[in-house]
């Protein structure tokens, strides 16, 4: 693509040296700059998934799974496709188009109010696409990375934080947190939280604005609590504090448990669990999904598991440190918090270290349309990666 270094600030791409490289010698070489390390992780975190979850699902259908575990394949296949088509386009390309995609992202969200909404698990967050749901706020944090990374990078542009660009990524952050806990969906807010809150710290806002924001926040758990959450809410929060008080409540806590200790060293076997195959372990293909890798593959299988999500986020660390421009760095960090508050608070809800919100482990539970967001957020870290500086694995 020929691009016009002479455009202003703000057009359809600004001033960037990288590119006046490339552009000198023609082409990326795309083979030799991909980033299989990160692509191959993930790649095998899908497939363990595909396994486990095809063992939960196997007693949840009349068919034993074979339509949703379709469903999941395809959404795997599909996300795959989508990355490494993402991995080719020049990530500024993302924000160029990044306020016609919160836009739409924030109608998408809007749609869970209309008839096409349905109601999961105590949250009107999701809408019916026929053939699998869809949850429009998993897409809306990538798109609002994409604004606040845009905005930071005019901030620095313009030396300093100004009323309006301070106003824009406020209001891009409250908009559709506001939304989210319009769907009651209290594990999703706590993720919009953690995203923005390390997006705009990578992106050097002043300290100051961070812990007012962080403040004001606190002040309004209080009404959070009354006023957002309902009684099962609290009470899942409460029985975290205190299992044996709460029990009605902490009955998906001492279940996983339960059966992660099952599993000891090496588990009971891939389809052999008790309480899996018992269905003893509540939503096991999404929340608890972890407790069925700990109860048939045991410590060994849930370590590698952990291993291998814990390269991927540092892989994702090392590509926010090693972007070319601002923009870059933000938007691959808040790519990182996006899938790190869900996998620590994944995994953490099933071995009792974190309250329950209903967040799913990532490439691993239920969802063919959550496995193709993911895989656009990995796809967009690819292009980043691929044009990043000289570092690790690239010459």
């Amino acid at each position: 693509m020929k691009i016009n270094n002479n455009l202003r600030t703000g057009g359809l791409y600004t001033k960037r040296p990288y590119m006046m490289q490339i552009e000198e010698k023609g082409k990326l070489d795309y083979i030799t700059k991909f980033d299989y390390f990160l692509m191959g992780t993930v790649l095998m975190i899908s497939l363990i998934g595909l396994v486990f979850l095809e063992s939960a699902m196997e007693n949840m259908y009349l068919d034993g799974g074979k339509s949703a575990m379709l469903v999941q394949i395809v959404g795997l296949a599909a996300g795959v496709v989508i990355a490494i088509a993402f991995s080719f386009a020049d990530y500024y390309l993302f924000r160029v188009f990044s306020w016609p995609f919160y836009a739409f992202n924030v109608v998408m969200m809007l749609s869970v109010f209309t008839p096409l909404g349905i109601e999961q698990y105590g949250s009107r967050a999701w809408i019916n696409i026929g053939i699998t749901t869809y949850q429009p706020s998993e897409l809306m944090k990538l798109a609002m990375v994409l604004v606040i990374a845009q905005q930071i990078e005019y901030i620095e542009k313009e030396g300093g934080m100004t009323v309006k660009r301070g106003a824009i990524i406020l209001g891009s952050f409250l908009l559709p947190l506001g939304l989210v806990f319009l769907q009651k969906d209290i594990g999703q807010s706590m993720v919009f939280i953690f995203v923005f809150l390390v997006t705009i710290f990578i992106g050097g806002i002043n300290k100051k604005y961070i812990f007012t924001i962080i403040g004001t926040g606190m002040l309004a758990v209080p009404f959070v609590w009354k006023f957002a959450m309902n009684d099962a809410r609290r009470g899942r929060l409460l029985s975290f504090i205190d299992p044996d008080k709460y029990l009605d409540y902490s009955y998906q806590l001492r279940r996983t448990i339960m059966a992660i200790g099952s599993g000891r060293l090496t588990g009971e076997g891939i389809g052999e669990g008790t309480m899996n195959m018992g269905k003893k372990i509540p939503v096991k293909m999404s929340d608890s999904i972890f407790a069925v890798i700990g109860e048939e593959a045991g410590f060994i299988g849930c370590l590698i598991v952990v291993i291998l999500m814990t390269v991927m986020l540092g892989r994702m660390i090392f590509i926010s440190y090693k972007a070319r421009e601002t923009f870059g760095k933000c938007v691959a960090a808040g790519i990182f918090a996006m899938f790190a508050f869900n996998i620590i608070e994944n995994i953490g809800m099933n071995i009792g270290i974190m309250p329950i919100t209903g967040l799913p482990l990532p490439f691993v539970s239920k969802g063919g349309s959550s496995m193709i967001t993911n895989y656009m957020a990995i796809g967009v870290l690819l292009s980043i990666s691929t044009r990043r500086q000289r570092g690790f694995f690239s010459d």
